[in-house]
């Protein structure tokens, strides 16, 4: 399989399988330390700082190690990011912006959305020109490190590895090459059997995805145990299925983040919260952190229910609206405040 390209994603909903099999090394697009003066003279302040990022470092050339660029539209900010980018590239000759292409996936779980999105990715097949026999390669390599995440993932429930460490190694599943990835952790999961959180109270970390570890480190230094974190760069990274091996490569790829992929957008609300409501009935969870940043203007909606849910299990949460860097006490006393189970 050719892997001499790169294409850079803005999420987990894009097709990684489709475009391992056209030649491309695809690598989740990240945030970075630095101004960002083209973000600033075009986009609104209410994108988030990635997608500023993003948006920034492509209109200045920055990033031309890229050869494509892939945004769904599983998201509101990536749907604009990329409007935003190609307005840009039709109005600034000059501009570097690396080839662009949109995966239009529809979350709302009806019949007419499974059929759009099915001939989405199969136009995409077709656009990037991959193999039957490429897309089956790539979707055993992908499967494989899904389930080095999930191995990852039973080690951090048995009490074995802190939810900081796990949250750092599940990155590599969208930053690394898969095939190295999976390769790479079962030797460093064997020397795992140490107990890290015999007596420490079990937290689940729900809102916005994490850019990095900081909250989780806040909750460890206050004596806490993030055991599972609703978010797909986490715990729902690998998600609960694989992209089926025994049926068309082009379907299977297609039900798997149609199903089984996390966004924003996905509809009606009984799906979203589906994952987040079953880890709450499992009843190992002491506490739950909700973490809806300041700039928020999606999950918010959804918060009231969500604690709702909560008390009337009787478990105890906190918001948290900024990821903070330094000792917060409020969070701090939530944690000591908790008791394990």
């Amino acid at each position: 399989m050719r892997k001499d390209r790169i294409a850079g994603i803005t999420s987990n909903t894009v097709p990684w399988e489709i475009l391992r099999a056209a030649g491309y090394t695809p690598l989740l697009l990240e945030d970075e330390a630095g101004p960002t003066p083209h973000a600033d003279r075009w986009m609104e302040d209410v994108f988030d700082r990635r997608f500023r990022v993003i948006f920034d470092r492509l209109c200045a050339g920055a990033w031309n190690h890229l050869d494509a660029v892939v945004i769904p539209r599983t998201s509101e900010q990536e749907h604009k990011l990329y409007l935003y980018l190609r307005e840009i590239a039709r109005t600034q000759p000059a501009s570097a912006i690396p080839e662009l292409y949109f995966y239009n996936l529809l979350h709302t779980r009806t019949p007419e959305s499974y059929d759009y999105g099915l001939e989405r990715t199969r136009q995409m097949v077709r656009d990037f020109d991959a193999s039957e026999d490429e897309l089956r390669a790539a979707i055993v390599e992908s499967n494989r490190a899904r389930g080095r995440v999930r191995d990852i993932l039973q080690k951090r429930r048995e009490g074995r590895l802190e939810g900081s460490a796990a949250l750092e190694w599940i990155r590599g599943f969208y930053s690394e090459d898969r095939g190295v990835f999976a390769d790479r952790a079962p030797d460093q999961l064997k020397g795992m059997n140490e107990q890290v959180a015999t007596h420490r109270p079990h937290i689940l970390i729900k809102g916005a995805p994490l850019k990095d570890a900081s909250l989780h480190h806040l909750v460890e230094e206050a004596g806490g145990y993030v055991v599972a974190e609703d978010d797909w760069r986490g715990s729902r990274a690998a998600g609960d299925t694989d992209v089926c091996l025994n049926k068309d490569p082009v379907t299977a790829i297609f039900e798997k983040y149609f199903y089984d992929e996390v966004s924003p957008r996905v509809h009606p609300v009984v799906h979203r919260d589906a994952w987040y409501q079953r880890e709450i009935e499992r009843g190992h969870l002491d506490g739950v952190l909700f973490y809806v940043p300041l700039e928020d203007d999606v999950l918010g909606w959804d918060y009231p229910a969500q604690l709702a849910y909560l008390a009337s299990r009787s478990i105890p949460s906190v918001l948290v609206r900024e990821n903070v860097r330094e000792h917060d006490p409020p969070l701090a006393e939530f944690v000591g405040s908790l008791h394990r189970k």
